[in-house]
């Protein structure tokens, strides 16, 4: 797979600053081969762990707007440097011993200014606002943790009650069968592809990373299925790789991530899609399932060539959200689709993304 635009990976972190809500595509970690293929997540980390002398986190982080794409592969440690790592690079000095430690030991660090003295100033428009969006990914990571320990216990309770109840719905059997079979003998991206599965998951190493579950996401009785990743901090709570429905006794596949555009699953099952284009633009849309279709409600659009101090764009006309289906749109097409679209604030785009909050999802793992 080939490397996901970096200003995707930049700028939709501004929308999301003000709420703290999570998603977004892929790993900001990236070997010289990232240009060819997306390492997973994992072996992300484990290459920025073996190289951390020489490279930052969050490389080039002083010139676009984070998202969680970048992050989400981080653990609470990771996330803690990469914050400091703002500071780090603007030279300030740090009163925690470890992590004054650990910026020495970057061969681009330079200590010269004291904690005391350092001024939010000193950060240029980007620094500033990834260090919140940071801050905001941090608060809300430990609350969903806290909402998923909350609920956990009478889920299990509740399962153990009713051994009987079933996880196996027949009609989507066989495609539940052929990821685990493909997890299970380590495809490669070709025999997935080849298989009609999709080709996001051959980034997955371990069975117990990929799981399915059913939901019935249109409330009209039939459960949909979708095969996603267990692991929410891969690439954010709520995301999925496919949704199948049944239509005339058969499951459809009605939506399919790839690596520039993730589906995800809303608190209030609204299916958001992010998307990035080969320009650097990016939308993200909304969509509710209506009849067997993606029914576009409400997209926003990122596009710094427009406006790069203001670069946000809301669609909510009705005749015009019924152009954009449940594919992904091609550069400039994002904006055509819309004969009008609304230019809004920084705040007002962030209130839109609080509103669609990614669902804790518990996939049942395919098991070694």
């Amino acid at each position: 797979m080939k490397k996901i635009n970096a200003k995707f990976t930049a700028a939709a972190a501004a929308l999301m600053i003000t709420a703290g809500t999570l998603a977004a595509p892929v790993s900001a970690a990236q070997t010289a081969q990232a240009a060819d293929a997306m390492m997973s997540a994992r072996s992300s980390r484990e290459f920025e762990a073996q190289t951390m002398n020489s490279n930052y986190l969050l490389p080039d982080s002083d010139t676009y707007y984070i998202t969680e794409a970048d992050i989400s592969w981080m653990d609470d440690n990771e996330l803690m440097l990469a914050r400091n790592e703002f500071y780090a690079r603007r030279g300030r000095k740090f009163a925690t011993k470890s992590i004054q430690d650990y910026f020495n030991r970057q061969g681009w660090y330079t200590g010269t200014i004291n904690p005391d003295d350092f001024t939010s100033e000193m950060f240029n428009r980007y620094e500033q606002a990834n260090v919140d969006f940071i801050v905001a990914y941090e608060k809300k990571r430990k609350e969903f943790r806290a909402q998923r320990k909350k609920e956990r216990k009478p889920k299990i309770a509740q399962e153990y009650s009713n051994p009987t109840a079933e996880k196996y719905v027949p009609e989507y059997g066989e495609i539940v069968d052929l990821y685990g079979d493909a997890i299970r003998d380590e495809w490669v991206e070709d025999d997935y592809a080849v298989s009609g599965l999709n080709e996001m998951a051959s980034e997955i190493v371990k069975p117990g990373d990929l799981g399915y579950i059913y939901m019935d996401l249109d409330d009209d009785g039939s459960e949909e299925l979708l095969i996603g990743p267990t692991d929410p901090q891969m690439y954010g709570e709520g995301a999925v790789f496919e949704i199948y429905m049944m239509e005339d006794g058969l499951p459809v596949e009605i939506a399919s991530s790839d690596e520039n555009c993730i589906y995800y699953i809303c608190e209030d099952k609204t299916i958001r899609r992010e998307a990035i284009q080969d320009d650097g633009n990016w939308e993200i849309s909304y969509f509710d399932l209506n009849g067997g279709d993606l029914a576009c409600k409400e997209m926003l659009v990122m596009d710094e060539s427009l406006n790069k101090e203001e670069p946000w764009f809301v669609v909510n006309d009705a005749e015009d959200l019924a152009v954009i289906g449940g594919d992904s749109l091609d550069g400039e097409d994002v904006l055509d689709a819309a004969e009008d679209y609304e230019a809004i604030s920084y705040e007002d785009a962030s209130n839109i993304r609080a509103g669609y909050v990614g669902m804790s999802i518990d996939f049942i793992p395919y098991s070694e």
